[in-house]
């Protein structure tokens, strides 16, 4: 099949069209904007509004995304490659504190699914994702609200700065949420690992932890990510903060469990039981999110 020549029409349900070649961010664009490229066989030339609406199901909830396109040839060569980027797009960072890590890190994964039509045109194609949430939509209203009454409850001034934010959250997260030794081995139990679980029941594992210092930081205005990779030898997740321009590492998982602060505002050289999985360790990902050389003190 002629790559370069194929031309393809999509749409989300509510009639986003495509056109074109695909997907690919480039730095000096704006945050959500996605560069075209040419390797795939499968391209969409208006690749931000297909990303916004398969981001915006995925906030939903919504069961099932369907993308339907037609092509004036066959169109699935490359169709797993081009799903992975969509869902990966559709999980960056953005402006929203329920976007991002938010997304991502409470998703199980994906199944997708893919037919072709042959018509009088050409092929009418359909992509189906399947995507396999920790929560469902109604859960997801039930955080909303409890992310509002824990921020409610904090007390912080309009004018707080954010280290006196980062500070407010994380002893509400520490003092407030127990580990969930219960469903530690339960991998069926994904409220584990969901603000969910921390926010609702006040129990979670590692990634519930983290992802609620994310979500409520971020509802904040302050900068946060989730990371994830391997502390004392077993899979896990923390955040990295950000004070004044500089981001710090924090596990509220370890200081909820050993009653300390021994995790909080560390640098990398003070956080040594953590190793980061490879796609935190990019040249690219340390630049974004340039670490402090030395721990805050007092901390």
């Amino acid at each position: 099949m002629n790559r370069l020549g194929l031309w393809l029409f999509a749409g989300l349900y509510l009639g986003v069209t495509a056109c074109g070649l695909t997907l690919a961010v480039r730095a000096s664009q704006p945050l959500y904007h996605y560069e075209v490229r040419q390797d795939l066989s499968v391209h969409f030339d208006n690749a931000d509004k297909v990303i916004e609406k398969v981001r915006s199901r995925l906030k939903e909830r919504q069961k099932v995304i369907r993308i339907t396109y037609s092509a004036k040839n066959s169109s699935l060569d490359d169709t797993d490659k081009l799903v992975r980027e969509l869902m990966q797009f559709a999980c960056a960072e953005t402006d929203c504190p329920d976007e991002g890590d938010y997304i991502g890190c409470q998703l199980g994964g994906y199944n997708s699914a893919f037919t072709e039509e042959r018509t009088d045109d050409g092929h009418k194609n359909v992509i189906e994702i399947t995507p396999i949430y920790f929560t469902d939509a109604a859960q997801e209203i039930e955080t909303d609200d409890a992310v509002r009454k824990v921020i409610e409850s904090l007390g912080l001034s309009d004018d707080a700065a954010d280290e006196e934010k980062v500070s407010a959250v994380y002893e509400w997260v520490c003092d407030n949420v127990q580990y969930d030794h219960i469903h530690r081995r339960n991998d069926s139990y994904r409220l584990r690992s969901a603000a969910y679980g921390a926010l609702v029941y006040r129990r979670a594992t590692c990634m519930g932890y983290a992802v609620t210092v994310y979500r409520l930081l971020r509802e904040l205005g302050v900068g946060c990510r989730v990371i994830t990779g391997d502390a004392a030898g077993e899979y896990h997740a923390w955040n990295i903060v950000c004070i004044d321009g500089e981001w710090y590492n924090a596990d509220a998982t370890w200081d909820s469990m050993g009653g300390g602060r021994a995790n909080y505002l560390k640098s990398d050289s003070d956080f040594g039981d953590h190793v980061r999985e490879e796609k935190f360790e990019t040249a690219e990902f340390r630049a974004q999110y340039p670490m402090a050389v030395t721990s805050l003190k007092g901390k």
